[in-house]
């Protein structure tokens, strides 16, 4: 395997002598029907080097005409996992078998990997494999700002599918343009009925089950915030709203018609109710009922009724699990077939802890890290890998039934969307193969294919430019609360900077710029990854000059402190321009204004400062 780069790395691949060199004329293939694995074979026959698209042929075979100017997909039943498959490539031809549709959609996938890295001859090797975990998810943030374009969506679910990634959720809390509840949505442009029949489509055709994902308690504060919602709020009409009145029976109906709308949308038999962080529960208007029966069964209740709601339209739920953890007695008083999800997103959080309670209750559950992205200029490439490890680990040890990386977009939303490509590609990565899956193999398999740049250097660096703020010579303090973070704050943090690391970490970035700026890549969306991690890479080295003009000696003459933050405020104007573009690529218009709003208050905090210095001159 030291010659093939494969991601998810196969559960086991024995190299073998010889190669199959790949015919100028040929066939793909299969020896049945099935609309996805066709799509898939197309696409295999794509990345068939020099012209071969318009050479080869795709038809449907009982079995090879000639086998050594063949790619034979073959269903056989001898494969026992249903998500498994096998790879047998040798002089005489290639062989994929699988005993489903969806384990030969994943083998050509990983035969799309050979071709891109093999061009001629094809290396001999025979790949028995299958996943650790029955479900792979990604959980992808749309209500913190930025909403995505149907074409951004589609864009995430093939590279989802790709790495054999087979569950998928948007988070929702007002951006689903709800006709029964215009208000719900109104300064937003949200997702429309018919772009999630489209997105629920296109998951369909690539074996990815597209869960609804909707706040059913906590985080409801974007629609109690409205005046004709105020009064549904746990808080009270003096109070900051948050989640909804448990016990209003306006609260409960105003769910059952937002379900009723919503959840028709998706094909999935699954429904993430999220129900997290109602901090506020049995604090407000329930507080009486909460007192008598007590918070933890107040919540029970609650979820319960979610549940209710759920079964009439044929659907389980998903919750995530940090209210129910607080009272552990209550955990096995779920609803019979709910699905709770483990969340953490730090290296050192506890998930073998809270998966062993979870496994004991006898409810199923996931385990959810995170790629860490939000909050972040670049990500924190070390913490999101350390901690999805972690999560791997306890999910394999306690049984789990799924793996949920979670891509949150807190504080605006201000991060990139190509910055989660690489933590995207490693939790893929983990959830199928935990045991055998290296940083750096990892890393190097994410540049040939997800970024399908020509050098195993582009995703280094893109992981490097991730951990910054704690490589040799840290500046030790996160380099976002630096930029966007409240003044107090940032003067915490700025007590935190080794000023002899600023230089050497400036070089650094540069250096790493250069190569993302440089390198090629072959993906559709090839010029704007690149724009995207050359704008983090931009607004990191603006963060250090920015904290260098900060912590200039009371010496430095105010001519020089001046031309600093005249260079700075030049430079935020650039990166206003550049965030404004790179959001319009990707994302609908709603709410750039107020993430543009960081980096507009920068140039004024600039002036302030260059007029102080003309003034000391």
């Amino acid at each position: 395997m030291d010659e093939l780069l494969l991601i998810p790395r196969p559960k086991k691949a024995c190299p073998s002598i010889g190669t199959w060199p790949l015919p100028a004329v040929g066939t793909i293939s299969l020896n049945f029907r099935d609309d996805a694995v066709r799509a898939a074979a197309q696409r295999l026959r794509a990345s068939l080097p020099h012209d071969r698209a318009k050479t080869w042929r795709i038809a449907t075979l009982d079995q090879p005409l000639n086998k050594a100017m063949e790619i034979h997909l073959r269903l056989d039943r001898r494969v026992r996992h249903p998500q498994g498959y096998e790879i047998y490539i040798a002089r005489d031809g290639v062989t994929a078998v699988a005993a489903t549709p969806q384990g030969m959609f994943y083998a050509v996938e990983t035969l799309i990997q050979i071709a891109r890295q093999s061009g001629e001859k094809w290396p001999g090797i025979a790949i028995q494999d299958q996943p650790m975990f029955e479900h792979r998810g990604f959980y992808h943030d749309i209500s913190r700002g930025k909403v995505p374009t149907l074409a951004t969506i589609l864009g995430i679910i093939d590279d989802l599918a790709a790495l054999k990634i087979n569950e998928f959720q948007l988070y929702i809390e007002n951006v689903f343009a709800f006709q029964n509840h215009p208000d719900i949505y109104g300064d937003t442009d949200a997702l429309s009925a018919e772009e999630i029949l489209e997105i629920d489509a296109a998951c369909r055709a690539r074996f990815i089950d597209f869960v609804p994902s909707i706040s059913s308690l906590g985080h409801f504060e974007k629609i109690l915030q409205r005046p004709a919602y105020r009064a549904l709020a746990e808080a009270g009409p003096d109070g900051e709203p948050w989640s909804l009145c448990p016990t209003d029976r306006r609260a409960k109906k105003l769910l059952e018609e937002m379900y009723a709308e919503f959840l028709p949308n998706f094909s999935s038999r699954r429904v993430n109710i999220c129900c997290d962080e109602s901090w506020d529960l049995g604090k407000g208007r329930s507080a009486a009922l909460a007192e008598q029966i007590g918070v933890g069964r107040l919540y029970l209740q609650w979820v319960q009724f979610c549940d209710s709601l759920a079964r009439k339209h044929g659907k389980r739920i998903e919750l995530w699990g940090d209210i129910i953890l607080n009272y552990p007695q209550l955990v096995a008083e779920l609803p019979p077939e709910a699905i709770v999800l483990e969340w953490g997103y730090e290296s050192d959080h506890p998930f073998d802890r809270d998966a062993a309670l979870f496994a004991a209750s006898g409810r199923s559950f996931y385990v959810c890290p995170g790629t860490s992205c939000w909050n972040s200029i670049a990500g924190r490439t070390e913490n999101a890998f350390a901690t999805m490890r972690r999560a791997a680990k306890a999910g394999v040890a306690n049984h789990a039934a799924g793996f949920l990386n979670t891509d949150w977009g807190d504080g605006g939303h201000q991060q990139m969307l190509s910055v989660s490509y690489l933590p995207m590609a490693f939790g893929a990565a983990v959830s199928w193969n935990p045991t055998d899956s290296a940083d750096r193999e990892v890393i190097a398999a994410a540049s040939r294919h997800v970024f399908q740049a020509e050098s195993d250097d582009f995703a280094r660096a893109v992981a490097d430019l991730g951990d910054v703020h704690i490589a040799r010579e840290p500046i030790n303090a996160a380099l976002e609360f630096l930029l966007f973070r409240e003044p107090w704050d940032q003067t915490k943090q700025l007590e935190r900077v080794r000023r002899g690391g600023l230089k050497t970490q400036l070089k650094r970035v540069e250096m790493l710029r250069e190569k993302i700026a440089a390198a090629a890549l072959h993906r559709p969306d090839a010029k704007l990854v690149r724009d995207e991690m050359v704008f983090s890479a931009d607004t990191i080295l603006h963060v250090l000059e920015r904290t260098q003009a900060r912590l200039a000696k009371p010496t430095t003459s105010s001519f020089g402190v001046q031309a600093l933050f005249a260079r700075l405020s030049a430079q935020s104007g650039r990166l206003c321009r550049n965030f404004k573009r790179l959001w319009a690529e990707r994302n609908k218009p709603s709410h750039m204004e107020a993430t543009l709003a960081h980096f507009l208050s920068l140039r004024r905090e600039y002036g302030l400062r260059m007029a102080k210095c003309e003034k000391r001159r």
